[in-house]
Parts: structure tokens; sequence; C-alpha cells
């Protein structure tokens, strides 16, 4: 019967019904792009009704021992020097060094520069308005899986934007194997140019305008069990405009638990958790190449407080180690303030010596009047004497030399006293 059927169909159907649909004109362009090394075959493609468009599923591309594989693929205004959209479901890559599978790709306006004969395209030779990943894993010694990572308003000049969430990193061999990050991604750089600067091998060029990082909810774990946490990293920058080009930075919610390594002397001291917070403010006039950090502090929480401090010049707008030499320290100042590290660590000394606290104190006193032993260091003996006896909770160093002082004069003229030291920065060490 079923040949009295098939005989029907080849006499009703017109001739050449059964011949395989010539392949639409966009794939056979694409062939041509991806080269003669790259192997393109396909289940099915169909071109749309967009000139240099075509749809397709079953999609193997294969080079060497390396294949891809994509359940479906559109390309809409594919042209020699780009394509207007691209989108990809369900890609896996295998053979080559590690195994990936992607759920699903969008690009879109994407332009490709054509270098020159014989040289390497570069990464400002790129330009698209919008690259979407979805459900990016990767296997091997250390596993990535990722839920989305946008990149917009990519290309040479242009300030964009690139943002990952849902990132998961497995690592082997080391004292923590998994580290995951709710969110991260900066805004107003110019990705193209620093991807290209960092093989050139140059500083990139700066570009007007604002800028940032952020980054939330980092955790770190080992063995199912969490080391350490971090709520959120955030960086600003701002170039142009009304003021010299300054930046921030701050950190919040940073929180060490016990595990190896620091687990034995976090329980010595009587640290269930360490919880911190830091900040930073900058500032850097090209027209005067003066630095200006009023405040670069890092408070652990029931620990303790340092903060930085300095001013500088001869800080041109693109370093090099050779005006690195030329830098000169106008003023600094370190400050230290205890929150109960040291009351806790005296404690703990001094029963591990079988001492009382005041006479272990007294020990420490000793110490430091040795080592800050002469008349021009009299303020100094003091001020830490206060501090070891439990007089004055916070230490603070100011350096404010008699004129700004060059780093290649320190460097050729090194100091062999504590004295010397003092002079040549103006240094003072006071207590409260």
């Amino acid at each position: 019967m079923r040949r009295y059927v098939l005989a029907a169909l080849v006499a009703i159907l017109p001739a050449g019904a059964f011949a395989q649909a010539p392949e639409p004109a966009a794939v056979t362009q694409l062939r041509g792009m991806l080269g003669s090394n790259v192997r393109l075959d396909y289940a099915s493609a169909t071109a749309t009704d967009v000139q240099g468009s075509a749809a397709l599923t079953g999609v193997v591309l294969t080079k060497d021992a390396e294949t891809i594989r994509i359940a479906e693929a559109r390309l809409e205004g594919l042209r020699e020097d780009g394509i207007a959209r691209l989108s990809l479901r369900d890609i896996q890559l295998q053979g080559g060094g590690v195994p990936m599978r992607i759920g699903r790709l969008d690009l879109e306006s994407l332009t490709v520069r054509r270098p020159p004969r014989g040289q390497t395209p570069k990464p400002d030779a790129l330009a698209a308005d919008l690259l979407r990943i979805e459900n990016w894993q990767s296997e091997g010694p250390t596993p990535v899986k990722i839920g989305l990572v946008t990149v917009e308003n990519y290309g040479a000049g242009r300030q964009g934007q690139v943002s990952v969430t849902a990132l998961e990193v497995g690592i082997s061999g080391g004292p923590v194997d998994r580290v995951t990050v709710a969110r991260m991604g900066y805004s107003g750089l110019d990705t193209a140019e620093i991807l290209t600067a960092v093989i050139d091998q140059r500083p990139p060029q700066a570009q007007p305008g604002r800028s940032s990082l952020d980054i939330e909810s980092v955790a770190v774990t080992r063995q199912g069990q969490a080391v350490a946490r971090l709520g959120s990293f955030s960086m600003r920058g701002e170039l142009g405009g009304s003021r010299p080009p300054n930046g921030s930075l701050a950190l919040r919610g940073l929180e060490v638990l016990p595990a190896p390594p620091h687990a034995e002397w976090m329980q010595r001291l009587g640290y269930d958790r360490l919880g911190a917070e830091a900040r930073m403010e900058a500032t850097h006039d090209p027209a005067t190449q003066t630095v200006d950090m009023p405040d670069l502090s890092i408070e652990l929480r029931d620990v303790g407080q340092i903060a930085l401090a300095f001013r500088a010049s001869h800080v041109p707008e693109n370093m090099t180690p050779q005006a690195a030499q030329d830098i000169r320290l106008i003023s600094a100042r370190l400050r230290y303030a205890d929150l109960s590290l040291f009351r806790r660590w005296v404690r703990t000394a001094a029963a591990r010596e079988n001492m009382g606290e005041d006479a272990f104190r007294q020990r420490l006193v000793r110490q430091a009047n040795s080592a800050l032993a002469g008349p021009t260091l009299t303020d100094a003996r003091n001020a830490m004497a206060r501090f070891l006896r439990g007089e004055a909770t916070v230490l603070e160093l100011s350096a404010n030399p008699r004129v700004p002082l060059r780093m290649s004069y320190v460097q050729g003229k090194p100091q062999t006293t504590l004295a010397g030291w003092q002079n040549m920065f103006g240094l003072s060490l006071t207590a409260r």
C-alpha cells in the first residue's frame, strides 16, 4: 500500500520537489568569512526576508579537534565587516582546552575593522552595541558558572558598561574551594582601549567622564563552610569637569570566619569572627602634578583602625619608573587606633610567659626605650610608653620634611639610625 502512495506522490508533485533546497545566501557568505579551515554543517537553514539573514538549526562548526555545536542560530544583516544581529541558543564547545556550554548568546551591531595585511586584529578593531551571554558553564580544574554577562557600548572611544551576575568559581588545591559573587560590573570605561593598551604594553589613553566599579555579595567557602564574606566593594572616578581628577573606594561588610590558616590565632585572641570596613579618597591635579590622599582607612571591628594620609608633588599623569624617582613627599600621616587587639595580645602573651600584665607592659616599655634611644627621640619614647602602658589607645606618626623630599634623594642617602630618618623626614610620634 505504501508503494502505491509513494508512486502517487511522485506522479502528482512537480519535478524537483524532492531536491535539496538551495543554501541561503547568508549561510554561504558565512562559510567564506569563517575560512577554509573551519567546516560548517547544519540540520536545516532557512532564508528570511531581510538581506544577509538566515535561521539555522543543528549547527556544527569544526576546526581541527575543536567542535562547536549550536542548537539554533539566527543571523540578521550579515555583511563583510560585521552583522546587525546574531542570536544563538544552546552552545556546546568541545575538544578545546576547557569544555564549555552556553545557554544563549545575543550580539547586536557588531563591526570589525580589518587590520592591514599581515597584522593581527586588536580589541579596538571591534565595536558592538550589545553582547549578552546567559548560563555560562565551563568545566576543568577551575569550573566556572555565570548566570548572565552583558557588555554594552563596546568600541574604541566609547564609554561602555560590563556586568556579570551569579558568578561561581570552583578552586582546587587551595585553602578555599568555592567563590561566589552575586554581581560585579563597571561603567564609564573604554574597554577596547584598555585591552589594546595591555597588548601594546602602554598606558591607556584617559577618557573624560565618570567611571565606576562595583562588586556585591562575595562568599568564599571551604567544604561548604563559609571562610569569608564581603558585602560590597565600590570604586568611583571622575576625570575632567570643574575639579581635578579624583577617585574613591569603599569596602563594606567584610567578614572573616575562623578557618585555616588564621583560625588558631583568632581563637587564641578570642575572636569568633573579624569584620572590616575600608574607604579611600584621592585627587590628582595634572596641572600642578600634585596627589592628595586625605583618607585611606581600614577598620577591623573590635580589633583596630589604620589610617593613612599623604600629599606628594611631581606626580605626572602617566607614571614611568624614571618619573617615580622624582616624586616628592610633602607630608604624610599614619595613625593606628587600638580597639582591643593590643590589649588581647598583651593578656595572651603575658599568660603564656606566666607574667602579670603590668610587668609584661613594663618590659615592653624598656624594650621600646632601648630602641628609641637618643635625645631627639624623647617625645617618641614618651608617646610609645604611654601606648604600651595602656594610657593611650592611638599612635600617630607624622612626616613633615623641611622641603618636599625627593624619592631619589631618600634612596641615595639611606640612614643608619632612627634619629637620621627622623631628621630626613621630619618625623614625630604622638599618642592619645
